[in-house]
């Protein structure tokens, strides 16, 4: 047993590396682009696959806690991708 094994550990649980991770993953895709676009897209190439071995790191920590930890980690990545589409927005002030 795990100590997040009761449902009322993981969902929390879930939920908060879920929208901690999710901000830091989206955000960090935005200097991606800036690599892709500039003068180095295979140093991007290798940015998004440690963005991405992070990404299946993170739902097998997930997957460790329970299976509720899992579904609501996930499920917390959408706001979190939002939130960060928002700022983007309101910073730059063109649609990302």
């Amino acid at each position: 047993m795990t100590p997040y094994s009761t449902l009322s550990m993981q969902i929390p649980a879930g939920l908060g590396i879920g929208l901690v991770y999710g901000w830091v993953h989206f955000w960090s895709l935005r200097g991606n682009v800036r690599l892709m676009t500039g003068d180095a897209p295979v140093k991007a190439f290798m940015v998004q696959l440690v963005r991405l071995a992070c990404v299946a790191g993170v739902f097998f920590l997930l997957t460790r806690l329970g299976p509720w930890a899992l579904l609501s980690g996930a499920l917390a990545l959408l706001p979190a991708r939002l939130a960060v589409l928002r700022q983007v927005k309101r910073t730059s002030g063109v649609s990302p």
